[in-house]
This record gives structure tokens, C-alpha cells and sequence, in this order.
């Protein structure tokens, strides 16, 4: 499963891929009979010849943006690299889940709350080690949380939940040397840790809830790297640890990974004899498809599904995604020594009005049917249709283009229209704004171009970052790194979400993610709410997830953009290939059937 709360897409709003596309997961499972359906697509692709003895899998993810290998989950940010590191481990994860992406037993660690106490006891396998032989210890769970929490790592994971640990926000802050709500029963070279909590939360049971990592680091390979070397130490960029049933044998900055299986995998042992995972660009990926260059491709945009839908040698496999597109307004900073968003940005996108009225303009339906295939469609609110138990078909968002009530918000709001120029103004000011869209395939400049005529039809001036899209890797930096930057007013963004909804790590008043730094009261409440001990009731839980939806959309702080299925290409040639959600061992039972791929 997705080990961090959220992740960023390498994508333009019209891309159909999440962390755990085509076995991005951390050892997701292949063996499944059940006959899984996600709109139109089979979740599995049942082959009916069996696996040889060995074979080499060619796996590519479709990006225009180099990945960034980074094999520590708390310094990582990037879906191209976590969906490719799945067979070494996913950057690895501890715990299996069901479909539902609750904690199951059986995996690399067990965990148990208890909520008398307020703790989770945290039971790593007995078997359990990294790729060189060596154990893998409570300390190196309790290494992850110190590469978050203490800023010398540079990680950009910090949030409010994490503050629910005891002790965790005084390490964070500097005021305590360790975390005193992490022990060990065993003693830091043991396989038991217990974190203590402020509070319990009823999000606790779902991978992905923010409130403990699930996640190791190995803390005797990397104690001897400074901090602020360690994520471009080799140790975890190229020659790293893991835990997963192949190990990388060679990466390629920036390209690919080999891997081969690791000998001192806790699990079955894989069938495969390696894996290679490349990086492939949007331009080149249909052809490579159509040449059998590769079994699988990930991350292949809505565009293109035509293209490949009915290629020959290859099964195209279908998941609702847990994904979120959304368009950002810049409110403010962030204040890295206090960690908080400060709201104090001087701009017109300080009010409501305008903001409800940049969302109103946008024809997001339009463009999705011209562009995505039916696979991709326009958000009411921030929560995918996948948790359906958290939410409602009466939340209503900007999911219809409403030029009138633009206009008129506009209009309320003072903003008085230029004949002349065709742009609004007020108090002698033109109501100009610039646009930081993202490279994304090959539609994306035609896509925020367009959104930029639909804004010039209420009168309001935008235009793009320095003239031209944003390269992505750029755009994250420029993004994440505090305290934000002062020269762009509307992106979009892209996020791999986690498992359990709740967005604490998206937008609370800490979250360094919270890219348009904006903090409310309100929303603060919302977002408490959630993960209050009321919660523990489904139907009050599903009631907070609701109004959270509905403030955010009248707020208007982010727009939705796009919910979306995946869809992953898969030579004919693979056998036990799945995106079921809650298979837990794909990379080790996933083979070939043939040595050469699937033509036919």
C-alpha cells in the first residue's frame, strides 16, 4: 500500500495513474480469481498458460520528468519513483491490508492499538531483514519518524498528525534530543516498538492515516551520513537497503532500475530472474507499446488510452483511483520555524468571490470529453468515489462551467470590466494573475490555454509562469520549498492519495503540502472533526466528511479538478498480474509466461 499519506503526480490535470498502478504497491498480489470489474476494465488479467522458470519482466512508468530516486519514504515526494521502487519494497512498507485498506496480519510488521492505553505496538517479523543480510530492528522503525521530524533532513513530511505522538513535536521543534513516545520493549536492536498517543484516532485502523509511519529506514547503514547529506548520499539515491523480494542491482540517474531477487526476502521467493523499470516519455510510450518493448507501462495519461486499447499482445486492466486533481490559488507562506501556513499574501485571491468565480469559469467537462477518454471526470469535492462511505452526491462543486454566476460574483465583488481591455478592475488595479501549469502530455499546453480563454471570458487577465509550462521537477521544488514563492497565483496539482481520506497532510494549518498556504479556522475544525473521537461512529464520521467537502468547496481555498480510473497496458505474456487493492504479494508470484513478449 501507499506508505505516505499523500504523493505528488508527475502529470498535467488529464493523467490516469496512481502510486499503486500496475503493482506499484508494496508487494501487491497477483493470484486473486476473484473477477474484479472497475467500470468497463477486469482488475486482473487472468493468463492462461503458466509462469517459466525465471524471465526478465520490462516495466516502464511514462513520465517527461526524470525520476528522482530517493529510497527513504520521509525524503520522497515523487510517484514516478515510488510506484518504481514497488519491488524492492515500496520504499518499505510494514503492513499488509485488505481491499478496504485496513491493517491485515501477515505482513513485514503487525500492528496493534489499543485505545485504553492510546498506543500501537508495532511487531516487526522475526525473519525480517534488509537486502545485505542485516536485521532490520525497532530502531530503524523509529529512524523513519527522526528523518521527518528532525528539519536537518530536509523532508518535507511533517504534519499535524504526527504531532499526536508524545513527545514527536518537541523533537521536531528541538526541545528534546528523543522521542519519548517511541520504546522499545525489547531494546532498540529488537522487533518490538510502542508509540504512544495523545489521542486515538478512528482513521488509525486504515493504512495510510497519517497518525504513525509505516515504513523502515536502515538506521546502521546510514547513521554515519549527515543529515543534511543524506538524501543525495548514494546510500539512499543508488546503493541503497531494502526489504522487498528484488533488490536493485543497478539505477540509472534520473532513467532506470535492475533488479534481482533479494536473497534475504522474509516471503516467497520471486519467480522472476530480474526486472527492469525505465522511464519512458509520453512521446515514445505508444510506440514502445506497439514494438513490445515493454510488458507493463504505468502512468499513461487519459489521452492515450485509444491508442492502446486495442493493441495487439496486450490486456488492458482497469482501477478506480485514488486520485485527486486540483487547482491551488497562493494565499500566502509557510513558516518552517513555527510550522504553519501563514495566510497573509497580498492578492485579490484573498477573496472568496474571486475565487468561487476562477472556479466557475473553468470548463473542466468540456476538456475531459475532448481529452481523457471517458476515463477521467469532473470533481464535486476533494474525497474519489472510491471511499464512497465518506461521500455524497449532494456536495456540489465546480464540476459545471457557470460563466453567469462568475461573472456576477465578479460584479458583487467590485471588479468593474474594462471595455477597452476586456479585463476587470478595481481600485485602479487590473485583475491579473499568473498561471504555474505544469508540463504534462501532449495536450497540457493546449489545456491551460484554453482555461486561461475561459478566465478571459469573465475578465480576468492570466498568463503563464515566465511564458511556458513549468518542467515538473521544477514545479515541486518550487512548491514545496519554504516559505513558498511570491510570483505565481493559480497551479494546478496532482495527487496519489492515501488510503484512509482523511486530508490532514493536504491542507491543515501545518501541512507544508498545503502549497497555497492558506489557514482557517473553520476548515481546522472540519478537518479535527474527522479525526475526533466522535469519528468512531461511521455515520457521524461520514457526516464530517461532508461538511468538511462542503466548506472547502464554498471556501474555495483549492478547486477539484478530476477524479479518474486508471488503466495499465499488460503484455499478454505476464501472468498473475492485478490492481486489486488488496492483493499483497505481486512482485514475488508475478511471472512470464514465455521468454519473448505477447504479439498477438
Amino acid at each position: 500500500m501507499n506508505k505516505l499519506k499523500v504523493t505528488l503526480l508527475a502529470s498535467s490535470v488529464v493523467l490516469a495513474a496512481t502510486l499503486l498502478s500496475a503493482c506499484g504497491s508494496n508487494q501487491s498480489s497477483s493470484t486473486s480469481t476473484k473477477k474484479l470489474k472497475a467500470g468497463n476494465f477486469d482488475v486482473a488479467y487472468q493468463n492462461p498458460d503458466k509462469a517459466i522458470k525465471g524471465g526478465n519482466l520490462k516495466v516502464a512508468y511514462q513520465s517527461d520528468s526524470p525520476m528522482k530516486a530517493q529510497w527513504l519514504s520521509g525524503l520522497s515526494n515523487d510517484a514516478t519513483f515510488a510506484t518504481m521502487s514497488g519491488p524492492g519494497g515500496g520504499q518499505d512498507g510494514l503492513f499488509f491490508t485488505d481491499s478496504g485498506f485496513k491493517f491485515i496480519k501477515g505482513g513485514a510488521a503487525d500492528v496493534a492499538l489499543d485505545k485504553e492505553s492510546k498506543t500501537a505496538t508495532i511487531t516487526l517479523r522475526k525473519d525480517l531483514k534488509w537486502s545485505d543480510g542485516s536485521e532490520v530492528t525497532a530502531k530503524d522503525y523509529e529512524f523513519t519518524y527522526e528523518t521527518i521530524a528532525n528539519p536537518a533532513y530536509g523532508s518535507d513530511r511533517w504534519t499535524d498528525s504526527l504531532a499526536n505522538i508524545v513527545g514527536l513535536s518537541d523533537y521536531h521543534t528541538g526541545k528534546a534530543k528523543t522521542i519519548s513516545g517511541i520504546t522499545f520493549p525489547d531494546g532498540e536492536n529488537g522487533k518490538v516498538i510502542k508509540v504512544q498517543f495523545k489521542e486515538m484516532k478512528p482513521g488509525m485502523t486504515q493504512s495510510g492515516n497519517g497518525y504513525f509511519l509505516e515504513t523502515v529506514a536502515p538506521y546502521q547503514y546510514l547513521k554515519d551520513v549527515a543529515p543534511k547529506d543524506l538524501a543525495s548520499s548514494p546510500k539512499t539515491t543508488t546503493k541503497p537497503l531494502v526489504t522487498g523480494p528484488f533488490k536493485p542491482e543497478n539505477v540509472v540517474a534520473g532513467e532506470s532500475i535492475k533488479y534481482v531477487p533479494n536473497p534475504y526476502y522474509w516471503g516467497e521467493k520471486p519467480k522472476l530472474n530480474s526486472i527492469t523499470y525505465e522511464v519512458v516519455s509520453t512521446a515514445k510510450s505508444v510506440a514502445a507499446l506497439s514494438s513490445s518493448k515493454y510488458d507493463i507501462i504505468n502512468g499513461m495519461v487519459s489521452s492515450q488510452y485509444k491508442q492502446v486499447k486495442n493493441l495487439k499482445g496486450y490486456k488492458v486492466l482497469g482501477q478506480q483511483a485514488m486520485y485527486i486533481s486540483l487547482m491551488y490559488y497562493n494565499l500566502g507562506h509557510y513558516d518552517a520555524k513555527n510550522s504553519i501556513n501563514v495566510q497573509d499574501r497580498k492578492t485579490p485571491l484573498q477573496d472568496q468571490n474571486v475565487r468561487q468565480a476562477i472556479g466557475y469559469a473553468r470548463n473542466v467537462a468540456e476538456v475531459d470529453n475532448k481529452f481523457s477518454n471517458g476515463l477521467s471526470t469532473p470533481a464535486n469535492s476533494l474525497i474519489p468515489p472510491i471511499f464512497k462511505q465518506f461521500t455524497s452526491s449532494s456536495v456540489k462543486g465546480y464540476e459545471k462551467q457557470d460563466l453567469d454566476k462568475a461573472n456576477k460574483l465578479l460584479d458583487e465583488d467590485g471588479w468593474k470590466l474594462n471595455k477597452s481591455t476586456g479585463y476587470r478592475e478595481k481600485d485602479g488595479k487590473e485583475l491579473s494573475l499568473v498561471y504555474a501549469a505544469r508540463v504534462g502530455d501532449a495536450n497540457a499546453e493546449t489545456i491551460a490555454q484554453n482555461y486561461i480563454q475561459q478566465w478571459k471570458k469573465i475578465g480576468v487577465k492570466v498568463s503563464l509562469y515566465n511564458g511556458k509550462l513549468m518542467e515538473f521537477n521544477s514545479w515541486v521544488d518550487h512548491m514545496t520549498t519554504p516559505p513558498g514563492a511570491n510570483d505565481w497565483d493559480i497551479t494546478d496539482g496532482s495527487w496519489s492519495l492515501a488510503s484512509e481520506p482523511s486530508q490532514q497532510d493536504l491542507f491543515s494549518a501545518a501541512a507544508p503540502y498545503n502549497f497555497g498556504h492558506f489557514n482557517d479556522s473553520e476548515i481546522t475544525k472540519d478537518l479535527n472533526d474527522i479525526d475526533s473521537a466522535k469519528s468512531e461512529n461511521p455515520t457521524y464520521r461520514k457526516a464530517a466528511f461532508v461538511k468538511y467537502q462542503e466548506d472547502m468547496n464554498k471556501k474555495a481555498y483549492v478547486i477539484p479538478t478530476n477524479f479518474m480510473l486508471n488503466y495499465t497496458p499488460v503484455n499478454k505474456r505476464v501472468v498473475g498480474m492485478t490492481l486489486d487493492y488488496g492483493a499483497m504479494n505481486t512482485w514475488s508470484e508475478i511471472g512470464v509466461s514465455s521468454a519473448k513478449l505477447a504479439t498477438k
